[in-house]
């Protein structure tokens, strides 16, 4: 007893804390993107190396970040995802980047729904 245990107990103790999800945090949205009223806000969580991402956005600025993921919440390399859109309905998709932000594109006008997930391990 002793050590040995003590360690064994520290490490297992930091993989189940490592599995605890992160409270659900408001994206801080820029470059005039923004929450529409009447859907879920924007929102982050981390559950073990696992990033959530949820809710809805608009705006017109395709080609500047929507918002920044903040360090430890990004993915390790650049990604593409293809998401839906609607009004006009179209398919859009969302750059988002190792530097942690996430760049829309999408027509103009458009709701683009941010529901998905990415791994932080490369």
């Amino acid at each position: 007893w002793g050590i040995p245990i003590t360690n064994e107990v520290n490490r297992l103790t930091g993989l189940v804390d490592a599995r605890v999800p992160t409270a659900w945090t408001n994206l801080t949205m820029q470059n005039g993107w923004f929450n529409p009223g009447s859907y879920n806000i924007a929102q982050y969580r981390k559950v073990g190396d696992i990033v959530y991402l949820r809710g809805v956005i608009n705006g017109t600025l395709n080609s500047l970040p929507a918002f920044t993921l903040p360090a430890g919440f990004r993915p390790p390399a650049n990604l593409l995802i293809n998401t839906g859109s609607w009004s006009p309905w179209t398919t859009s998709r969302i750059s988002l980047n190792a530097d942690g932000t996430a760049v829309p594109d999408m027509g103009p006008g458009s709701y683009m729904p941010i529901d998905f997930q990415f791994s932080t391990s490369s």
